[in-house]
């Protein structure tokens, strides 16, 4: 379980998230929605540790993510909003060096490399982005972590492949995970997610089910992506 009680994380310049209270539970998939600037990667990045937030509470498995970072980190996998990788190595080199630092074979991730049609042996800088978002993606996967928090994992991915991604969520779903993904775009979290919440300027505005969104926007005959957009022209 994934939770986020009380965070609070300013930047000097003022901007950040106040007072977010989101939960995940095993085998559910939540969306973190909003525009550029709401606060998700400030949240995502809070709740790994990255940023020391000025107040709250964040673990996932009970385990404090800010107290116990390495152990957190064990059962956690993450894909940072702009993943940084060495350019001078092939993805089978990278995998490599992922699964031994977390005492795990390159099984599951040669696997995931072959769902992604990934071509291991040609190093970063010769891979489009799509494919070096893949990479990236199969590192946060390979040790088949307990919680995944995903920021915009689908980013440079073609619709194919956002298909395989969404395939491989479902299965860590259905296997118990806990999953955190932040997107921007309603049609893309829905394929995927059993619920979401909505960041507005840093505060989370909704926290709900997709079906019991779904069902509002149908009763006041708005389609979903009008439905979300309504959050933003509110006042």
């Amino acid at each position: 379980m994934i939770e986020i009680k009380n965070l609070t994380m300013r930047y000097k310049n003022g901007k950040g998230v106040g007072d977010i209270n989101i939960s995940v539970d095993n085998g559910e998939v939540k969306g973190l929605l909003g525009p550029n600037g709401a606060g998700k990667s400030t949240t995502m990045r809070s709740l790994m540790g990255f940023l020391i937030p000025s107040q709250g509470t964040l673990s996932v498995e009970g385990i404090n993510t800010i107290e116990n970072p390495v152990e957190a980190k064990k059962i956690i996998g993450y894909l940072p909003g702009d993943p940084q990788l060495p350019q001078n190595l092939n993805s089978k080199s990278l995998f490599k060096l992922g699964a031994d630092m977390r005492g795990q074979s390159t099984d599951y991730a040669m696997e995931l490399a072959e769902k992604f049609e990934l071509e291991v042996d040609q190093t970063l800088k010769e891979l489009s982005k799509g494919n070096r978002q893949k990479v990236a993606l199969i590192l946060a996967l390979l040790h088949k972590p307990k919680a995944l928090i995903l920021d915009e994992p689908t980013s440079g991915l073609d619709p194919f492949h956002q298909r395989t991604f969404f395939e491989i969520v479902k299965e860590f779903a259905n296997n118990g995970a806990a999953i955190l993904l932040s997107s921007h775009i309603i049609s893309e979290v829905e394929k995927v997610a059993s619920s979401f919440a909505v960041l507005k300027n840093g505060k989370a505005i909704y926290d709900e089910t997709y079906e019991v969104f779904k069902n509002n926007a149908q009763s006041n005959g708005k389609d979903l992506e009008d439905a979300f957009f309504e959050f933003y022209e509110r006042n």
